[in-house]
């Protein structure tokens, strides 16, 4: 259960900036000092004057050239509960004297210095009107808390020093989630693994909840209508953090960060649709002059895809025959997830989406890239990624594109890898990636078209390659009796006038379903 926060706070009176009041000693934990009163004292023995949580304002007339007694005033208001010493700069003191500040260090009370421009009244009539009106307390909290964020944005790092400010003032971790749970931002160890689970399985709503005994508050930063939002964390071991002002300061930050995705996301988008215009330029080999060739090569070396060293193409696409328990693979986000990992991993790139999957062009060396892309496959187990021979010019990447669609075809029939590369291809796939396509389609047409008028006949064969060829495991995954399943093959055999246990038919009808599969250049 909360412990209720004091209703007026030294911070409170720090953060009216109109005063100009300046805290020189006591910390973080000074702003957080309950204020009962402020009243202006000269005398010796001030805290006869003064009750428990009162401040003492003084201008110091009778400490001048007594180092002993600055500290001894200072060690006074600390036993006696004081919340804090005012002290006025002139006309006694140009500054705070040493030994009122070495002694307020010493034991971390908090002594703030006023400037010559603000009467004590000033100060003792803010703390009068604020006891009188806790509604005005917050207003004014909320306020003062407000410019502090904003300021952040004049940072280099403008998102980092908004949740570091947000930390300090609410004295609790603050972290930033992406869309998919990956942390962004944080200012400090928490149970990640423990506090993501718990906002996705909720609403895209404020959450209060406690995980693994830190006490948490969750906000969605709502950047596109539509889009799964980030998310804004705020939490804490101490039960009592979550306060009538938690809450407010969190939703005071995240329309600012919130405003920062949206610009952040508008260029994204301007410079992921300039990398997909130049990714098409680049596959429809739109460069037919030197001068075009050379206006191309500049853009690409632009995103630095200079050719220094051998570029792939990469192409990932959700599995177009789906087995139980996958689920389908949205375009945009699966195009953004292999952006994110390109980035990430500083490869150069450029990308485009061209449906059904996504297509990249990455410089680098083919370890590298594999290493870059298994997380990938790892995590979404209905993606398919193809990789294409390394090219070293833009002019031979339609080629690389080739390689790609055929492996992403040839994973369709496999059960077990999702990966598959130019360099990994066996001798079926390697003869149809160098043979041009004018020369095989004829072939692979007569052969497919049968097919195509016959669809259970299609499904039966694709299946059966699919399973090893294991007549057992293929009419369980078709649903059939294997009684049927032969009965279907035999039809394909007589409708194509071939045999199911000659090695060549076999072979010929298998490259024939990959290569007819392939999407059209």
């Amino acid at each position: 259960m909360s412990v209720a926060e004091p209703a007026f706070v030294l911070g409170d009176l720090l953060g009216q900036q109109e005063l100009g009041l300046k805290l020189l000693s006591g910390g973080a934990e000074a702003l957080r000092r309950p204020i009962a009163g402020a009243h202006t004292v000269e005398l010796e023995a001030p805290t006869r004057f003064l009750a428990k949580d009162w401040i003492m304002l003084s201008a110091g007339p009778r400490l001048r050239g007594h180092r002993d007694a600055q500290r001894e005033l200072v060690a006074e208001l600390d036993g006696a509960g004081t919340t804090a010493l005012g002290f006025g700069i002139q006309p006694v003191f140009e500054k705070v004297p040493a030994g009122v500040l070495a002694e307020a260090r010493e034991r971390s009370f908090p002594v703030f210095a006023v400037p010559p421009s603000t009467p004590f009244r000033d100060i003792v009539s803010a703390v009068n009107r604020c006891l009188m009106s806790g509604d005005l307390v917050n207003y004014e909290r909320l306020s003062s808390m407000q410019r502090y964020l904003m300021d952040a944005l004049q940072e280099d790092e403008p998102e980092r020093a908004v949740i570091s400010r947000l930390a300090k003032l609410v004295d609790a971790h603050v972290l930033v989630f992406d869309p998919g749970g990956r942390l962004e931002m944080a200012t400090g160890a928490t149970p990640v693994d423990e506090l993501w689970p718990r906002m996705a399985a909720g609403n895209e709503v404020v959450q209060e909840f406690d995980a693994d005994g830190w006490h948490t508050v969750a906000m969605p930063i709502v950047t596109t209508p539509g889009r799964r939002p980030p998310w804004l964390v705020v939490t804490s071991r101490r039960p009592a953090f979550i306060n009538q002002l938690t809450r407010p300061a969190a939703q005071a930050t995240v329309p600012l960060l919130a405003a920062m995705g949206r610009l952040g996301d508008v260029a994204r988008d301007q410079e992921r649709a300039i990398r997909g215009s130049l990714l098409e330029d680049v596959l429809k080999g739109r460069a037919a002059t030197p001068a075009e060739a050379r206006a191309l090569a500049a853009r690409m070396a632009s995103f630095g895809l200079t050719f220094a060293e051998p570029a792939r193409i990469v192409l990932a696409r959700g599995r177009t025959r789906g087995r139980a328990g996958e689920a389908a693979v949205e375009i945009g986000a699966l195009g953004e997830r292999l952006e994110r990992a390109l980035v990430e991993a500083g490869a150069p790139h450029v990308l485009t989406e061209r449906p059904p999957g996504v297509i990249a062009l990455v410089e680098g060396a083919d370890a590298e890239l594999r290493t870059l892309l298994a997380p990938l496959v790892d995590e979404e187990r209905s993606v398919l990624v193809g990789v294409g021979r390394p090219v070293e010019h833009f002019s031979e990447v339609p080629e690389s594109l080739r390689d790609a669609e055929i492996a992403v075809e040839r994973l369709g029939y496999e059960t077990g890898r999702r990966l598959l590369a130019f360099e990994d291809f066996d001798l079926g796939a390697l003869l149809i990636s160098e043979a041009p396509t004018e020369r095989i389609g004829p072939k692979v047409e007569s052969m497919l078209a049968p097919l195509r008028e016959h669809p259970l006949l299609n499904d039966a064969i694709v299946a059966y390659f699919e399973h090893d060829m294991d007549v057992g495991r293929t009419a369980k995954a078709l649903c059939l009796h294997p009684n049927t399943l032969r009965y279907r093959l035999g039809r394909l055999e007589a409708l194509l006038d071939l045999s199911l246990k000659q090695p060549a038919a076999i072979a010929a009808l298998y490259i024939a379903l990959v290569a007819g599969e392939r999407s059209p250049d």
